[in-house]
């Protein structure tokens, strides 16, 4: 798991105090055998977020967000759990093994150590010459020019980079850092001369990961050369496509606000957030990617792309609708006024016009549909073809809510039939993006997934008495049958925790990495909240969830009955025969 062993994991989980580790980002109070507060993942004036201690799990009963102490710290710090593991690891100074992390490009540890290592001291030494040599005059007087403070600079870690040749390569070289410099992209190296600097003359952005560590650098010049902004190359450490500038300084901002403002370049990011709009990031200069908005969703599903007024920026929008859709997001734009970028605009019109432009954001699919209905006008083929180009967006549309009222509003503005198009939506095929259509449900299954919620509820619940009282695993293992529950994730968690002697500590990682995050917030909602206090009680509990998954079982076998008997076409005594035994069933369903 993670490259790590397992028994590590363990001594990580049993040292990490998740009380301390919450407690540093929401202020607890004891609450009987919680501790309770305001939830650090949604707005919320009276506190819904619980900690239980003893068992190891928090849970906000608001937002539905829980898990464990890990579950935390990925959360908040949007790290993978191998991350998360490490960072709870330095923090209680437990000595963890190498690892080939996949997730790095196949970077061994030592390997990547070296190039965080080189990018740190590259941050620090243009720090140093941006605050404390003649050679920062210009940059320093460059940044009161754009209207940027001393306080924000050194937020971000602002610094620049002196015209001569080998300053950075020759500190490099003297830490031993040389070949990782050469692989950042940081440091040249050409036959018949000396490792030369990258970046010379330049002002310097670094580019952190969610924890902090600088990933990479973008440098802008003071003049008037070309290209005004370079960028590190991709390394092990950075992918340009997966990285959001700003997101170290914005991802607990994002989190409060349950909102991000995606601009696109530095300075923008920086002056909004200077500005007050702390959930500010940027793209890297780069239309927006599904990875980037992926990174946003652990923070949240908000997200404003903001695109310049003009006709060119409308046509983003349109554009960026798709790549939204295929991170699951439906996404809002805010289109800047013609003469302005984000960072002129708040600091000649003020925040208040700003705020004021990113509240009104509209969504990007109410947009796509205004400008469908508009471009087709009266006109039956026009709108027959628009209707063609609807349903290609609608077929991307996961969420079925979302789709069922974006269908409804299309049919209406298009003046087409509303079924039509929400059958052409469904239709097997591929979007431009790639995403499978077809995933918008149709009503009869969301309605079934509602009435299977009760099963749902009842495996994850036996799952969570199972790990906390390892002496009834036997007889929930006898009463639940495993093997037949329809969720086989479920089941096959169920039947591992239920045939292990192993404790909860050692069997609670791997069960929350398999689970869904609704599936989580089910289990870590009964972990501070209702789990019985004692063996009896947890009995009790045993013989509920396994009656309900009995008559899960039993609805699915009348289910089973009436198509085989519809499809079979039954008469005479057969048909008869076929409805005593549905309707036998289905009494012992409702208990009659």
């Amino acid at each position: 798991m993670a490259g790590f062993g397992d028994n590590k994991i363990e001594e990580v989980r049993a040292r990490a105090d998740i009380v301390e580790i919450i407690g540093a980002h929401v202020r607890l109070k004891r609450a009987g055998r919680n501790f309770t507060g305001l939830c650090p993942f949604h707005n919320e004036k009276t506190p819904s977020f619980s900690v239980n201690a003893e068992r190891g799990f928090f849970h906000c009963f608001g937002c539905g967000v829980g898990g464990t102490v890990f579950d935390f710290v990925m959360r908040v710090e949007a790290l993978t759990f191998g991350e998360a593991l490490q960072s709870l690891a330095r923090r209680y100074n437990i000595a963890l093994p190498e690892r080939r992390d996949g997730a790095s490009g196949g970077a061994p540890a030592g390997e990547r150590d070296a190039l965080v290592q080189a990018n740190q001291i590259a941050a620090e030494f243009f720090q140093h010459v941006l605050w404390n040599t003649h050679d920062g005059t210009l940059a320093r007087d460059y940044l009161v020019k754009r209207g940027i403070s001393m306080e924000t600079a050194k937020a971000f870690l602002i610094g620049f980079a002196p015209a001569r040749p080998a300053n950075l390569a020759a500190v490099l070289d003297k830490r031993g850092l040389i070949e990782a410099a050469v692989k950042l992209g940081l440091v040249k190296r050409e036959p018949g001369r000396p490792p030369y600097d990258m970046f010379r003359a330049r002002v310097m952005f670094p580019i952190r990961d969610a924890q902090g560590r600088v990933i990479a650098f973008g440098g802008r010049v003071l003049d008037q050369r070309l290209p005004k902004y370079i960028n590190s190359s991709e390394s092990p450490l950075y992918s340009k496509a997966r990285a959001v500038y700003g997101v170290c300084e914005g991802r607990q901002a994002i989190a409060r606000a349950d909102r991000a403002i995606v601009v696109e370049g530095y300075i923008d990011a920086i002056a909004l957030w200077q500005a007050g709009f702390k959930e500010t990031v940027a793209s890297l200069g780069t239309a927006l990617t599904v990875e980037q908005l992926r990174l946003l969703t652990r923070y949240t599903r908000n997200v404003v792309a903001c695109f310049d007024g003009d006709a060119a920026g409308r046509k983003a929008s349109l554009r960026a609708l798709e790549i939204f859709l295929a991170a699951g997001l439906l996404g809002r734009g805010a289109f800047i006024p013609a003469g302005y970028d984000p960072d002129t605009m708040v600091r000649e019109r003020g925040a208040q016009a700003f705020g004021e432009l990113i509240d009104g954001a509209e969504l990007l699919a109410d947009y796509f549909l205004r400008e469908q209905a508009t471009a087709a006008g009266a006109s039956m083929s026009a709108r027959a073809a628009a209707a063609g180009r609807v349903a290609e967006i609608l077929r991307m549309v996961a969420n079925p809510f979302e789709f069922d009222l974006l269908a409804r509003k299309a049919a209406g503005m298009l003046g087409v039939g509303e079924e039509i198009l929400r059958r052409e939506a469904r239709k097997p095929g591929q979007t431009q993006s790639g995403n499978r259509a077809g995933r918008a449900p149709v009503p009869i299954a969301a309605t079934a997934a509602a009435r299977a919620d009760g099963v749902a509820q009842a495996g994850v619940g036996l799952i969570a008495i199972a790990l906390g009282y390892p002496a009834l695993r036997a007889a929930i293992y006898a009463q639940a049958a495993p093997a037949e529950i329809e969720d086989r994730v479920i089941g096959a968690l169920l039947e591992e925790v239920c045939l292990s002697d192993e404790a909860q500590a050692s069997l609670e990682i791997p069960v929350m990495l398999a689970l869904s995050d609704e599936q989580r917030g089910r289990l870590s909602a009964l972990m501070v909240g209702p789990l019985a206090a004692d063996a009896d009680g947890a009995r009790k509990l045993v013989a509920d969830f396994s009656a309900a998954l009995a008559r899960g079982r039993r609805r699915r076998e009348v289910e089973s009955l009436r198509r085989a008997a519809a499809t079979a076409g039954l008469s005479g005594d057969d048909a008869a025969a076929a409805a005593q035994a549905v309707i036998a069933l289905r009494r012992q369903v409702h208990g009659g």
